[in-house]
């Protein structure tokens, strides 16, 4: 441990959160505080351009910084909250032998077909990202993809890429999601999801390369265990003898996977028809443990024990959410979001069409390390954007695209998307060592989207 301690470079990930907030905190003595007016239409609370104003500053000091930390875990509660639970719930299953069991039939029901059952939930969640659907509740499945990715024989990474990297393959680009390009499309004043087939068309290249990239990861540590993102002694012996057992499934057992299959059903169901949002959840989470644990011979006292053990064990993926909350704290605080965005804005206006849509790119991807919120980056900086494309001669529809590759590609990897946080601490991945696997991926759909960029404004998309 010693050693290991002595030869590790790389910060822990709560380091990194407080030396990124310490640095935040320090741009707020140095970048003047500003601001934009704003609006309410409706339910939509929209940036009046050209409204920009500095105003006085507010910098971030020795007690506003360690505060951050505070208010950051304060007001991500309700996620910090629901990952306990979910911690809860699964170690709840572990203990009645439910997840054994049922993993044990997955093994053999899918043998041989692995590949193809994470190529076919990869499609299904990317689906439910492209309309929406999968964005905050993605951390909630997370779990799920995990138990199933272990059933198949792979380890968490590849639970994680199911879920995470599979929704998102659709989320960064979705050709109906209501939160990012339709708010986007109303603020341009286009009709909505107009540009549909070209973005289905980015959704299926972008699902594509993510299998593809996925697949290269099950290859590689196929080929040689350690390269697991997650390899360690422990998880090598647990890979060895896990699902290996033939138990068979009695009535307790159908009973827990019953209620864990309309836990997870419900959670659908809920996000697409009821606008549930992550509270609804941890009551979701809480039954499934509660009527499991009781059901599953547990007990009252043992329910009890097996739920405090879970949650003791999703601690670390708890609180890193609240870590890299702190840093859009510093930033909120400090006033400084609003003076990024105007000043990434100029630069646009002094180039010609086709490299001012890649400078809207650009400054998109900054501003999302800002505002990590697809929505909230929406009404901030389509206003500001529309005008500048009129006047630079970019399209409107190329000025929302540049808005959501901007928003979505990074959106895998910013230490300030507390959801992408939340489902790497879940998934026991650390942050330092997904970064480098998932880098070089980012790079190659951030150097497509240019091109993709290039070619639309060449060609003058628009409404269609």
């Amino acid at each position: 441990m010693i050693e290991k301690t002595k030869g590790s470079r790389v910060p822990h990930v709560f380091a990194l959160m407080f030396i990124i907030t310490i640095f935040m905190a320090a741009l707020t003595w140095l970048i003047p505080a500003g601001q934009y007016e704003r609006v309410k239409e409706g339910t939509v609370t929209k940036v009046v351009a050209d409204s920009f104003k500095l105003m006085d500053s507010n910098p971030q000091g020795f007690w506003e910084i360690f505060n951050s930390v505070v208010k950051g875990w304060i007001q991500s509660a309700s996620m910090i909250f629901m990952v306990f639970f979910v911690g809860g719930a699964i170690r709840i299953l572990e203990e009645t032998g439910t997840i054994r069991v049922g993993m044990n039939r997955i093994v053999h029901k899918l043998k041989g077909k692995e590949l193809w059952a994470v190529a076919i939930i990869m499609l299904l969640m990317s689906i439910g990202g492209a309309t929406g659907v999968f964005a905050n509740p993605v951390v909630a499945l997370i779990p799920l993809g995990i138990l199933l990715a272990k059933g198949l024989g792979y380890d968490a990474v590849v639970g994680f890429a199911m879920i995470y990297l599979g929704s998102y393959a659709g989320f960064n680009v979705g050709w109906g999601n209501v939160f990012t390009v339709g708010i986007a499309h109303t603020i341009a004043e286009l009709p909505m999801f107009s540009g549909f087939g070209v973005r289905v068309f980015f959704h299926i290249v972008n699902l594509f390369l993510t299998f593809g990239f996925v697949y290269l990861y099950i290859k590689k540590v196929q080929g040689d265990p350690t390269k697991s993102l997650v390899y360690s002694a422990e998880t090598a012996a647990e890979a060895s003898d896990h699902f290996e057992e033939k138990e068979s499934m009695d009535i307790r057992h159908m009973i827990c996977t019953a209620i864990v299959i309309i836990a997870f059903g419900a959670i659908i169901y809920g996000s697409l028809e009821l606008k549930w949002g992550i509270d609804h959840y941890s009551v979701v989470f809480l039954m499934m443990a509660v009527f499991c644990g009781l059901i599953g011979g547990l007990g009252i006292n043992g329910t009890a024990v097996s739920f405090v053990k879970g949650c003791g064990s999703m601690a670390y993926a708890a609180l890193v959410i609240g870590m890299a909350r702190a840093i859009s704290v510093v930033m909120t605080d400090g006033k400084i979001i609003d003076t990024v965005v105007y000043y990434l804005s100029l630069p646009i206006s002094q180039y010609g069409p086709v490299i001012g849509a890649n400078l809207m790119f650009f400054a998109n991807i900054v501003i999302n390390f800002f505002i990590p919120s697809g929505s909230g980056q929406a009404v901030t900086v389509m206003p500001i954007m529309v005008p500048l494309a009129d006047l630079t001669g970019i399209t409107r529809q190329v000025a929302v695209q540049a808005f959501q590759f901007g928003d979505g590609f990074t959106n895998c990897f910013i230490p300030t998307a507390s959801v992408v946080m939340g489902c790497l601490g879940i998934a026991g991945i650390a942050y330092e060592k997904y970064v480098k696997w998932i880098f070089p991926f980012i790079m190659l759909q951030v150097v497509l989207a240019m091109v993709a960029l290039t070619v639309l404004q060449l060609m003058q998309w628009g409404p269609m």
